[in-house]
């Protein structure tokens, strides 16, 4: 839900390390490259940390999206299960429970466009401190450390945390740490290919302990393709 947001973040953030332009310049400049991301694909892999687990949970799939607003994350590790973003509208489909449930959305997206989308650069830094640096445990990205300064946002968010590699500027990774100490929620993206075509076909979730869904690319050499969109200078 938070990643064409994220990905305009991290390309203002991360340009604005490496040069010496204005913070407002870039954040346009950003602004620009956005309106060109019309489709996404990646493989992802979520690791959910909590005081209340003996262990973490890492799930792994396949995600796609595509505009204006449609996502679609495809679990395939260790639980088969589906969640799909259309509009206002949050789709969570578990197939071998044969479970299958949607909620509105409406208002929490409002308040991703409010806060991190529909956002001036003077508002960002209003709603958030942002930092930029280099993460040595991830070589060639650079991490954005976000924290709310806002207490209605700090009551559900203690940071969000983005990795952008150099060369592509993309996000590769996400993590979200919750207030107290209590847990964390990390996203990692890889193969990540940008402006791809995507049916609507691939976006259909099926319910049903017996329902199958194709893969969304081959991994024989699949995951080496390089992105379509031209690195902006």
């Amino acid at each position: 839900m938070l990643f064409p947001a994220a990905v305009l973040l991290l390309l203002a953030a991360n340009a604005q390390a490496r040069a010496p332009e204005s913070f407002a310049e870039l954040h346009a400049r950003a602004r620009e490259v956005e309106k060109r991301l019309m489709t996404l694909r990646a493989d992802f892999v979520e690791t959910t940390e909590s005081d209340l687990l003996a262990d973490p949970i890492v799930e792994r799939g396949t995600m796609i999206a595509s505009r204006p607003l449609r996502v679609l994350l495809r679990y395939e590790h260790p639980e088969r299960k589906a969640l799909l973003i259309d509009g206002d509208r949050l789709r969570m489909v578990w197939f071998e429970r044969g479970k299958d449930e949607t909620l509105e959305i409406g208002k929490i997206q409002d308040a991703v466009d409010k806060y991190f989308y529909r956002v001036s650069e003077e508002e960002l830094r209003r709603q958030f401190d942002v930092a930029v640096a280099l993460d040595p445990e991830l070589p060639g990205t650079r991490r954005v450390d976000m924290i709310p300064r806002r207490k209605q946002v700090q009551k559900g968010i203690d940071r969000i945390q983005l990795w952008i590699t150099d060369d592509t500027l993309y996000l590769t990774r996400m993590r979200i740490i919750y207030p107290g100490g209590v847990g964390s929620k990390t996203i990692e993206l890889s193969n990540l290919l940008v402006n791809t075509p995507i049916d609507d076909e691939e976006f259909r979730v099926e319910t049903g302990r017996d329902s199958t869904y194709p893969r969304l690319r081959n991994d024989a050499g699949a995951g080496h393709a390089a992105p379509t969109e031209p690195h902006p200078q």
